[in-house]
């Protein structure tokens, strides 16, 4: 493991973060609200402020996500910022994760018209499919339109990129792995579960068991990867709430367009 004093500041934030995370109960607290008002007012009462600070109930659904994504492109960036510069492209890398059917609906020419909204992917949605190959190529994101990479799944794209970056020290690469393994284990989970399942009890299991795997990484770069997994599921319940109240609740149909 790597227990170099620059990993145990590491630690130190993340450890700090980690005890910041809503526990069961705030959750249902939060998620007793009877609109989406008193839902966003509890949410921005709580550690998910730092997603929610800007946002209000008139926002339609698009502009709600993309308020998720830049929230969490800022807490990546921000987590990077704590690790040695050998580390931060492989935690940058994770920023994009969110955003990989938004680049999928890009390299196949359907993407919405709301993208040109987000300043993030505005100068890629190109009319002209030439030029958005170029656009995309020439971007942070070239590594996952690379011609030769064309044969495999955007996932598969994304994490073999990642498994590039950063040190390959054996013990590091290994949790890494371990951590990949099990996220994909519970993506895989999902895809074969059933129409009437919620995946509520698929997303308690994974945290359960990445909260497992920060413990028995502690002072190693996979510390921080286990807490980025387990903020990114609390964004994924945040957002199925927001979407919830915002295409249900009475009176929003409107806004949810």
């Amino acid at each position: 493991m790597t227990t170099s004093p620059r990993w145990s500041y590491v630690q130190a934030r993340v450890q700090a973060r980690h005890g910041e995370r809503l526990q069961e109960s705030d959750w249902r607290a939060i998620e007793a609200a009877r609109s989406i008002d008193q839902f966003i007012a509890r949410a921005q009462a709580s550690s998910l402020r730092r997603f929610t600070e800007h946002m209000n109930a008139r926002m339609p659904s698009h502009a709600v996500e993309r308020m998720l994504r830049d929230g969490w492109r800022a807490y990546v960036t921000e987590s990077a910022s704590w690790v040695p510069a050998v580390w931060q492209h492989a935690v940058m890398w994770t920023s994009i994760l969110p955003e990989l059917p938004i680049i999928d609906a890009l390299l196949t020419g359907e993407a919405q018209d709301w993208i040109e909204q987000d300043t993030a992917f505005a100068g890629l949605a190109q009319p002209d499919l030439q030029k958005r190959d170029a656009a995309l190529a020439n971007s942070p994101l070239g590594a996952l339109v690379a011609s030769s990479a064309h044969e495999k799944a955007l996932a598969a794209r994304w994490y073999a990129r990642w498994r590039s970056l950063g040190p390959q020290r054996r013990t590091d690469k290994s949790a890494l792995i371990d951590i990949a393994a099990t996220i994909n284990a519970h993506v895989e989970r999902l895809a074969r579960a059933s129409p009437q399942e919620t995946s509520a009890p698929y997303r308690r299991d994974l945290a359960l068991k990445l909260t497992r795997m920060f413990r028995r990484y502690s002072g190693s770069p996979a510390v921080l990867f286990c807490h980025l997994a387990l903020v990114a599921l609390d964004l994924e319940r945040l957002r199925g709430n927001l979407i919830r109240r915002r295409l249900f609740e009475p009176g929003n149909t409107s806004a949810a367009l």
